[in-house]
């Protein structure tokens, strides 16, 4: 089902760079291709996270022309997550570890301000 409410606008904002700036298949220079952005909601806020999206541009590299998007991303989120590390280990400890419902979590959550479903949680 759709949401029935818009998605809270970003509160902070965190602009993500690569560190590697050489190919690590042939060592020639990335280009910045174009630039993205994300938002992922935290424990703490809703963060935007414009990224620069770089490319090799030697035609006869094998990682030529495919996207290299920045490393600390995946610190932060997983791929094509909503939902930042923090929520996900909140979620799976609250679950495992002290063996609490999908609604008591899901209410926690809501607590802290989250806007989350109950079916994210139980995804999740």
């Amino acid at each position: 089902m759709a949401r029935t409410t818009p998605r809270p606008s970003p509160t902070h904002t965190q602009t993500l760079q690569t560190i590697v700036r050489q190919c690590p298949c042939c060592g020639e220079p990335m280009w910045a291709a174009y630039p993205n952005y994300r938002t992922m909601t935290t424990l703490e806020a809703i963060v935007r996270l414009p990224l620069q999206i770089r490319r090799c541009l030697n035609p006869a590299c094998p990682q030529g022309r495919k996207p290299y998007r920045p490393e600390p991303e995946g610190r932060l989120v997983w791929p094509q997550h909503a939902f930042g590390l923090d929520v996900l280990t909140f979620i799976g400890t609250q679950r495992y570890a002290h063996h609490h419902s999908v609604p008591t979590i899901h209410q926690a959550l809501v607590a802290r301000g989250l806007a989350v479903a109950p079916r994210t949680v139980t995804n999740l």
